[in-house]
């Protein structure tokens, strides 16, 4: 069976990945992002296409551009406190992870299927769709299908991380009550008297007095008196 330590190394490795997917996805619609805004359009392109392409870009791939900077981004944070939960061994926290899995496969899932849907909408309308549209398509699908890799390995190995943790947890509290249950045998018991425990409380609040040593044959209710006497008739 592998480790803890080795489930550990595992699931960071996997978030490093997920990091690199989220750096990626950031990446490539910023880039997408920048090519709209300065260089869409060719100074060799004619006007009228160059309008075409713009509409185009805004009724398709806009919103699609900053919700996928927004999911890198997000993916990157998540990938972190993946691995500040599986360092603290908090298997709860690690499943978190799983909602930001099931949002980007729904968010790509979803822009697919639109894309697809509306391919035929703008056949009228002249533009560079074979340079556009595929570029987003192929690289939605990409990235989709590395996510999904990605959360089967996560789903293995957060199963195998909870079940080592739980397993570890399990074992720490039965050796706690096997260890307070020898101590409680061994403890000498206790069986002072009423004045006993009155001369000990006695002692510990005056600094004047001090207990006597344990090998002395007298009780300590004795010694309290012939203490007293000493003092009481002493010069």
């Amino acid at each position: 069976m592998c480790s803890l330590r080795g489930v550990i190394l595992s699931g960071i490795a996997l978030a490093v990945l997920d990091i690199l997917h989220g750096l990626c996805t950031t990446g490539f619609y910023t880039y997408k992002l920048i090519m709209h805004t300065f260089y869409l359009c060719p100074l060799t392109m004619p006007v009228d296409l160059c309008h075409n392409k713009i509409y185009i870009f805004d009724q398709m791939f806009e919103y699609r551009v900053y919700i996928g900077i927004g999911e890198g981004i997000v993916e990157v944070f998540f990938a972190i406190f993946y691995i500040i939960a599986l360092a603290k061994h908090k298997p709860s926290l690690t499943w978190v992870w799983l909602m930001k899995s099931f949002a980007v496969i729904a968010i790509n899932i979803y822009y697919l299927a639109s894309w697809l849907i509306r391919q035929g909408r703008y056949e009228h309308i002249n533009w560079e769709q074979s340079q556009d549209e595929n570029v987003f398509i192929y690289a939605a699908e990409g990235l989709t299908l590395v996510q999904i890799v990605i959360m089967i390995l996560f789903c293995l190995i957060g199963g195998i991380f909870t079940y080592k943790v739980v397993e570890e947890r399990t074992a720490s509290r039965r050796s706690l009550r096997h260890r307070r249950h020898y101590a409680d045998a061994s403890a000498p018991p206790l069986d002072y008297d009423e004045e006993e425990a009155q001369y000990l409380n006695d002692a510990l609040t005056n600094s004047e007095k001090t207990l006597p040593a344990r090998a002395s044959k007298q009780s300590l209710t004795d010694i309290s008196r012939a203490d007293t006497f000493k003092h009481s008739t002493g010069v």
